[in-house]
C-alpha cells in the first residue's frame, strides 16, 4: 500500500479475531458501511457484510460512502494516521499500543473530542505481516465519535 512514511516490516499485522469481537461488543456495525483501510497482506479477519477493504493509499483515498473507520493500522505511522482520521470528521476506532496514551501528540489530538478507550483483558497475539512472526503486546481500541457513554471501558 502506498502509505506516507516508512512502514517498518515488524508493525504491519492483521488484526486478531478477538480484537474484532471486542470492538463489535461496543460498536453496532449492523447496517453500517465499515471502512477498514489498512491492507497489510489483504487478508481480513473481520466478518461483516458491508465492509470496504481495498489496497488504496489511506492518505489520498476516501470511499464515497462509509459510516465509520475501524482497523488496526501500522504503528510506525500512527501519529499521521490519527491526524488524518480526525481530519476526516467521521467516527473511527483504531487498535493501537497502550502506550500511545503517553505520547504528547495524542494528548493534543484528543482535546475536546468524543474519546473512549476500550481495554482488552489480555494481550493479543499479532500474527503474520512481512516479518512472518508472532508478536504479543498490550493494545487498546482508541474510539472517537461513537458516544459510548464512558471514556474508559475495561473488558470483563
Amino acid at each position: 500500500m502506498g502509505q506516507r512514511g516508512k512502514i517498518h516490516k515488524y508493525d504491519n499485522f492483521n488484526t486478531p479475531v478477538e480484537a474484532w469481537d471486542l470492538i463489535k461488543k461496543y460498536i453496532n456495525i449492523t447496517g453500517k458501511k465499515t471502512w477498514c483501510p489498512f491492507w497489510n497482506d489483504g487478508d481480513i479477519t473481520f466478518s461483516h457484510s458491508d465492509i470496504i477493504h481495498q489496497d488504496k493509499d489511506f492518505f489520498t483515498y476516501v470511499p464515497e460512502e462509509y459510516d465509520f473507520l475501524i482497523d488496526n493500522c501500522p504503528y510506525s505511522i500512527k501519529k499521521e494516521i490519527l491526524i488524518r482520521c480526525i481530519a476526516l470528521e467521521k467516527p473511527f476506532a483504531l487498535l493501537l499500543p497502550l502506550e500511545t496514551l503517553e505520547r504528547k501528540y495524542f494528548k493534543l489530538l484528543v482535546k475536546n473530542k468524543d474519546f473512549t478507550m476500550i481495554i482488552p483483558n489480555k494481550r493479543y497475539n499479532f500474527q503474520g505481516g512481512q516479518s512472518k512472526k508472532n508478536i504479543m503486546f498490550k493494545t487498546a481500541w482508541y474510539c472517537f465519535g461513537f458516544d459510548l457513554q464512558s471514556q474508559l471501558i475495561f473488558e470483563d
